[in-house]
C-alpha cells in the first residue's frame, strides 16, 4: 500500500472568511477571545466556532482507498466527493476512513465545530497532527504491513521479535522470503534474520520473525537508545516491498507486591498530565515544541507524562528521543452524554486498534488507560462490562503493557447509597453524600467490577486510600491524578507503599482554557504557559529527591502565591512570610549578611523552612544543613531598574524540512543582569529571515497590545518565529520602553 501525504494544499473557510494553509493547522490557536459566552472559561473564551477544511484528492480507480487523519481538534465529519465517510469525535487519535476515489474529480472535506460546553479543556479546531491517504498499489498481488516489535531477553540473548502481516491476493500459492533486519542509531546492521513464508491463495497471514540483536542497548529515561527494524516481502518473481518502525529495547512487567519493573528494575513513575494544546501555538503539534515542553517537565524531575487521548507521533517521537515515559489514556470520556456525537463505540476495535497501532512501538509508552476520570467506574452507563470488555481488546492488540482506567470519588447516586445499606438517601450538599458513601465503603464497593478487568487501578486525588486498599485488595494502584496544593502527601504515599506505581500532578505546563473565571490560561501547572519553572517545579525536584537546593520564594502578602522575588516597595517595615525548599533538615537566612532567623525544614516540615521577616531590600541568602553540615545555598536579590533585554532561544539550528520554529525567551534585567520580575515593560519584536508566529508572556489574562507587541509579565515573554525556507538566517530583535534592545540569530537548514 503507497502512502501519500496531504498536509499541503489545504484551504479553510471559516465564516466568509478563506484561506490556504498546510497541515497541522489550529484555527482558534490566536482566535480573538469572548468573555461573555457561556462556560468560556473551560477553553480560554473562545467562542463556538466552525471551520471546513477542504482539498482535492487524486483519482484511484478499481479499489477503495484509506484516509488516515491524526490529531483531530473539534467535532464534525469528513466527506469524499459530498458522501460521509466517518464521524470525527475530537479523539486527537487516529481515525481510519475508507473512500472511493473513481471519480473524475474527487475532494476531501472536513467539517469541524467546537464551542466551550463541549469540554473542560481546550480542544483547538482543526488537524493537531497530519492527514495521508492510504492508496493500494495498482493490481497488488502482495505487499507487507503494521510491523509490531517485541523486545525480550532470553539469558544473555536479546531479541525483538517482529510481528508483520502480509497478504496475498492472486488465486494460486506464492513464496517468499522475509527478511528482518534491525539498525542503530548510526545506520549500521544490528540483527538480521530471514524466513521463508508461503502464502495460500487470498490469503492474509501475522508473520513473526525474531531478531537477535548485537551488542544491545536499552531504552531508558537516561539513555533513550532506539533502533530501526526493516521488514522486506522477497517474492520468487516480482518486486520487493518493505515497511519499517522504530523501536527501543525495553522490558515492562507487574509484581503484584512490589510494583512496577522496567528493564528488571523497579521503577516508580513520577509525572504529570500535558495538554494537546499549547499557549503559544495551540493545539498544533510540532516535534521542535513537543520537545521543548518535556524538557521543561523532565528538568522538574519528573521521569513521566500523562496523555489524555492518543497523542500526535511528534509527542510521541519526543517522549522516545528525551527519555520520558508515557501513560496514554485511548479515550478523553466514554459516557454517551458527555460527547455531542453519541457513543463512541460506534466502532470501538478499529479506534482501539489504529490508537494502539499508533502506540506500541514506541519504547515511552509504559502503560494504556482506557479512559480519564469516568463515572463508568461506578458501573454508570453499564459501564463495567464496558470496561472489561476494551481491556480484553486492548490486551488482544498489545500485551506488553499494564492497563488502567481512572476515577474519582463521586458523589453517590440515591441507588448506589442503597446499594451499601445507607438508610438515609437524600442530603443538603455533595459533602455529605459523599462523607456517608464513606462510612459504608461505597467507592470500594461500587468501583470493584471495573478495577477486577484491570491490571492497574487509577486512583485520582484519592492517595488517603492507598494504605486502606492494601487491607482489603492484592492489586496495584497508580495515582493517575493528584494536586500539587497536596504534593507532598501524595508523593509520600506513593514511596511508602510498594503496591502504588506512580503520582501523575493533574498540570504540568500551563495551557489555554481551563482557568479560573475571566483567565484564558490555567495557572495550576508546574511550568507556566511559555515554558519557565515556577517555585512549585522547585519544591517538586526536592521531594522527588533532588540535593543541593535552597530555593527563597515569598509569600505574596497580597494573593499568598509564592513568588521568586524580593522587591516589596509596598510592604517596607512590614512582616512578610519567605520560604525555603530545601532538603536540607534546618535552614539560616541571612539578610546582607546579618542572620535574621533559624528554622527546621525536612520532612517534619515538608521540606519548607518558614520565615515571618521585615522586609527591607537588600540580598537574601539561605544557607541548608543535612546532620550539620551545609548542604545547600540559595540567593535571592532585589532587583533594580529594568535596564537591558536577555535572549536565550531552545534550539538555534531550525530545520525547515522539520517544519521547525524558532522559541526566543526574553527576560528584563536590570544593569546587573539580574531578572526583575515585577517588570511589565512594553515589548516589541522584529524578525528578518522569517515571520512571527506569536508573542506571549504567562499573564492568565495574557493582555496585549498588538501582535508583535507583549508586555513582560513576571519579568518575561515568549516570541516564536518560523524561518523562511528561501533564507539562511533569522534573526530576532527585541526592543522595549527605556530598555537597550537585543537581537538574537537563527540558522536555517533546508
Amino acid at each position: 500500500m503507497k502512502s501519500v501525504d496531504l498536509n499541503s494544499n489545504w484551504n479553510v473557510s471559516v465564516g466568509d472568511e478563506r484561506f490556504d494553509c498546510e497541515l497541522p493547522y489550529d484555527v482558534t490557536a490566536h482566535a480573538a477571545r469572548d468573555y461573555s459566552c457561556a462556560f468560556g472559561a473551560l477553553n480560554g473564551y473562545i467562542p463556538a466556532e466552525k471551520a471546513t477544511f477542504t482539498r482535492a484528492l487524486p483519482t484511484v480507480k478499481g479499489t477503495l482507498c484509506e484516509i488516515y487523519l491524526h490529531g483531530v481538534c473539534g467535532y464534525g465529519e469528513a466527506y469524499v466527493n459530498d458522501k460521509s465517510v466517518g464521524k470525527l469525535n475530537c479523539g486527537f487519535g487516529p481515525y481510519v476512513l475508507p473512500c472511493d476515489l473513481s471519480g473524475a474529480r474527487n475532494v476531501l472535506r472536513i467539517e469541524l465545530y467546537t464551542s466551550p460546553e463541549m469540554s473542560d479543556k481546550y480542544l483547538g479546531l482543526g488537524i493537531s497532527d497530519g492527514v495521508r491517504l492510504n492508496v493500494p498499489e495498482a493490481n497488488a498481488a502482495y505487499g507487507i504491513a503494521f510491523p509490531f516489535v517485541k523486545t525480550s531477553v532470553v539469558g544473555d540473548k536479546t531479541y525483538a521479535e517482529t510481528e508483520v502481516e502480509m497478504y496475498n491476493n492472486t488465486d494460486r500459492p506464492l513464496k517468499f522470503l522475509l527478511e528482518c533486519v534491525a539498525t542503530n542509531v548510526r545506520g549500521k546492521r544490528a540483527g538480521k534474520k530471514q524466513r521463508k513464508v508461503v502464502l495460500k491463495a487470498n490469503q492474509n497471514k501475522v508473520i513473526s520473525v525474531p531478531v537477535r540483536i548485537g551488542n544491545p542497548y536499552e531504552w531508558s529515561p537516561s539513555d533513550p537508545y532506539t533502533y530501526t527494524m526493516t521488514a522486506t516481502l522477497v517474492p520468487e518473481n516480482g518486486e520487493a516491498c518493505a515497511t519499517s518502525t522504530r523501536f527501543g529495547i525495553v522490558s515492562r512487567s507487574l509484581n503484584k507486591t512490589r510494583g512496577l519493573y522496567v528493564n528488571n528494575n523497579k521503577t516508580l513513575l513520577f509525572g504529570a498530565y500535558l495538554s494537546h494544546a499549547d499557549a503559544a501555538i495551540g493545539a498544533v503539534s510540532l516535534y521542535c515544541n513537543e520537545k521543548r515542553r518535556l524538557l521543561a517537565l523532565k528538568e522538574t524531575g519528573y521521569n513521566a507524562v500523562h496523555f489524555v487521548g492518543c497523542p500526535s507521533q511528534a509527542a510521541l517521537d519526543a517522549c522516545d528521543d528525551v527519555g520520558m515515559y508515557a501513560f496514554v489514556d485511548l479515550f478523553a470520556h466514554l459516557a454517551e452524554a458527555k460527547s455531542p456525537l453519541g457513543n463512541i463505540f460506534t466502532d470501538h476495535d478499529r479506534n482501539i486498534f489504529y490508537a494502539l497501532q499508533a502506540l506500541r512501538n514506541h519504547p515511552s509508552v509504559v502503560m494504556y488507560g482506557i479512559a480519564d476520570d469516568v463515572p463508568e467506574c461506578y458501573n454508570r452507563y453499564g459501564g463495567h462490562e464496558v470496561l472489561r470488555y476494551i481491556a480484553e481488546q486492548i490486551r488482544s492488540v498489545d500485551d506488553t503493557r499494564p492497563v488502567t482506567v481512572s476515577t474519582r470519588e463521586l458523589v453517590p447516586t440515591r441507588s448506589e447509597l442503597e446499594s451499601v445499606g445507607c438508610k438515609k438517601t437524600t442530603f443538603d450538599n455533595p459533602a455529605e453524600a459523599i462523607n456517608a458513601g464513606r462510612e459504608k465503603g461505597l467507592f470500594d464497593e461500587v468501583t470493584s467490577g471495573a478495577f477486577r478487568a484491570m491490571d492497574v487501578c487509577g486512583f485520582n486525588y484519592l492517595y488517603p486510600l492507598y494504605d486502606t486498599d492494601f487491607i482489603r485488595h492484592d492489586r496495584l494502584i497508580v495515582g493517575s491524578r493528584t494536586s500539587s496544593e497536596r504534593a507532598f502527601d501524595s508523593i509520600d504515599a506513593t514511596e511508602k507503599n510498594d503496591r502504588v506505581i506512580g503520582d501523575f500532578n493533574d498540570c504540568g505546563m500551563d495551557f489555554p482554557g481551563g482557568g479560573k473565571f475571566g483567565e484564558i490560561i490555567t495557572t495550576y501547572g508546574d511550568v507556566d504557559a511559555i515554558g519557565c519553572a515556577k517555585p512549585q517545579s522547585v519544591y517538586k525536584r526536592v521531594l522527588l529527591g533532588e540535593r543541593g537546593i535552597a530555593y527563597i520564594v515569598v509569600r505574596d502578602p497580597d494573593n499568598d502565591e509564592p513568588v521568586h522575588m524580593w522587591n516589596w516597595p509596598r510592604y517596607l517595615g512590614q512582616k512578610v512570610k519567605v520560604e525555603v525548599y530545601t532538603s536540607g533538615d534546618v535552614v539560616a537566612l541571612y539578610l546582607d549578611g546579618r542572620i535574621v532567623g533559624r528554622r527546621l525544614a525536612g520532612k517534619i516540615n515538608k521540606h519548607i523552612a518558614t520565615f515571618n521577616i521585615d522586609y527591607y531590600p537588600g540580598t537574601l541568602e539561605a544557607v541548608a544543613y543535612f546532620k550539620g553540615s551545609e548542604c545547600a545555598r540559595g540567593v535571592l536579590k532585589s532587583a533594580g531598574s529594568p535596564k537591558t533585554v536577555r535572549l536565550s532561544s531552545f534550539e538555534k539550528n531550525l530545520s525547515v524540512g522539520r517544519h521547525d520554529l524558532g522559541f526566543v525567551y526574553v527576560e528584563v534585567c536590570d544593569r546587573d543582569g539580574e531578572l526583575v520580575p515585577y517588570a511589565m515593560r512594553s515589548l516589541t519584536a522584529t524578525v528578518t529571515g522569517g515571520e512571527l508566529v506569536t508573542f506571549i508572556n504567562a499573564d492568565p489574562l495574557l493582555r496585549k497590545n498588538a501582535f508583535d507587541d507583549c508586555l513582560a509579565y513576571g519579568g518575561r515573554a515568549l516570541a516564536v518565529i518560523k524561518p523562511d525556507p528561501g533564507e539562511t538566517k533569522a534573526v530576532v530583535k527585541i526592543s522595549g520602553d527605556g530598555l537597550q534592545s537585543t537581537r538574537i540569530s537563527f540558522k536555517i537548514k533546508n
